[in-house]
């Protein structure tokens, strides 16, 4: 979820006058200090997560089409603690334009997707 904000300055400017603009993205509940290395066409994704079963899902698309489909990964912990993941993604040669990860939960009840934390490949 990400929230639009503001700023203001305490200068001379009126205060109702919009300044700047930012956008503020709230803590993922699930994930957190996510970073992607890349070798050679190899994609290297770590991190820490606090999922409730024990497992989360990941998926790679280019924004049009899903280029690796959703792929279930187990952990070691179950929610309220954090515990470290690591994925190493299979070659995308021959890919053109940007490819986004994207991490999350499944709802136990009805399936849908939840907490999903997106993270552009570089």
């Amino acid at each position: 979820m990400t929230t639009k904000a503001s700023l203001y300055t305490g200068s001379v400017h009126h205060p109702s006058e919009e300044v700047e603009s930012f956008t503020v993205t709230e803590e993922n509940p699930s994930f957190k200090d996510v970073k992607v290395r890349e070798v050679k066409g190899r994609y290297t994704v770590s991190g820490r997560a606090c999922v409730s079963n024990g497992s989360f899902y990941y998926s790679v698309e280019d924004g049009h089409s899903v280029v690796l489909s959703e792929t279930l990964l187990k952990v070691n912990k179950e929610a309220p603690n954090w515990t470290e993941f690591s994925i190493i993604l299979p070659e995308m040669e021959g890919r053109t334009g940007n490819l986004f990860l994207n991490l999350y939960e499944r709802d136990k009840g009805d399936g849908k997707v939840i907490h999903s934390y997106t993270v552009a490949l570089p």
